[in-house]
C-alpha cells in the first residue's frame, strides 16, 4: 500500500516547481553582471545566444548551472585552465542563492 500517490507528488512538484525558486532581480543582478565579465567582449561574440540566456535567466540555480557554458566558450578563447580559474572566481557570488552543497562540490574539484 502506498502512503503518497504518485500523481499527487508530482503535482505538488509542478506546484512547487521552478517558480518556487524564482529569485529576486536585485538579488541576482550582480551574479549576472560578474557572469557576463567573466565572458567579456570576445566570449560575447563568440556565443550571443549564451550573452542573451545570461541575461534572462530567472534564477540562481539557472545561472548557477550556466557556468559550464562559459567554461566552454571560454576555453575555446584562452583553453581550459584559464576558463575554468576564471568561472570558480564566480562561486562565492553565488553564497545564499544555491545549496553549499553545490558551491563546496566546486572547491572540491580544484
Amino acid at each position: 500500500m502506498r502512503w503518497f500517490k504518485p500523481g499527487i507528488r508530482n503535482s505538488i512538484s509542478a506546484l512547487l516547481g521552478p517558480d518556487a525558486r524564482r529569485d529576486s532581480t536585485e538579488a541576482l543582478e550582480p551574479v549576472r553582471e560578474a557572469m557576463l565579465a567573466v565572458l567579456g567582449e570576445e566570449g560575447a561574440k563568440a556565443s550571443p545566444q549564451l550573452t542573451r540566456k545570461l541575461k534572462y535567466l530567472h534564477d540562481a540555480h539557472a545561472l548557477w548551472f550556466a557556468r559550464a557554458e562559459i567554461v566552454a566558450v571560454l576555453s575555446q578563447l584562452h583553453g581550459e585552465a584559464l576558463a575554468v580559474h576564471r568561472v570558480q572566481s564566480l562561486s562565492p557570488m553565488f553564497q545564499g542563492h544555491v545549496p553549499r552543497s553545490l558551491i563546496d562540490a566546486c572547491r572540491l574539484r580544484r
